[in-house]
């Protein structure tokens, strides 16, 4: 005969589903917080010798030698219509589409890992308006939203696009 405590059935509970992350570098400019997925991230420099470029746009400020690679830093703040500062106190080294390039930013806040449902698209009164000189966000791709505040996810197509080198 079978014991009355055996014959219960456990609930079954599923397996928790994990969900997606996705990894962002954190900076801030300006006194902003902006963001970059860190595939496209190669290096975070503390600031060293650049060599200033004639004839180069005024957000090119110079070129560095990284291991031996020149490699241009650019100033993005004035395609964020943010004031130009000599605060910047590091450099995001991108790589894009075979394209590598130190960004000017004031400090690395952290590098983390965020659910994929705390990055917000943009408002469509915002992701759509007139692309003017002094609209930012048409440089960015979405908000991520995080426990301390929020921050701005760079869309790269469009800010490379507006920060050419020649």
């Amino acid at each position: 005969m079978a014991d009355i405590g055996s014959d219960v059935t456990a609930e079954v509970v599923p397996p928790a589903i994990a969900e997606e992350e996705v990894r962002i570098c954190l900076f801030s400019i300006s006194g902003d917080t902006y963001a970059v997925t860190v595939d496209i991230l190669a290096e975070i420099l503390i600031p060293q010798k650049i060599f200033s470029v004639p004839t180069t746009p005024s957000h090119v400020i110079g070129i560095i030698n990284l291991r031996g690679n020149i490699v241009p830093i650019v100033d993005i703040r004035p395609a964020l219509s943010l004031p130009v500062s000599a605060g910047a106190n590091q450099i995001a080294i991108i790589q894009y589409n075979q394209m590598t390039l130190g960004i000017l930013v004031d400090a690395v806040a952290a590098v983390v890992s965020v659910p994929l449902s705390s990055i917000l698209p943009l408002p469509a009164d915002v992701a759509f308006q007139d692309s003017g000189a002094k609209n930012r966000s048409r440089y960015l791709k979405a908000i991520i939203q995080r426990q301390s505040g929020v921050a701005a996810l760079l869309n790269i197509d469009l800010l490379l696009e507006a920060i050419r080198l020649s």
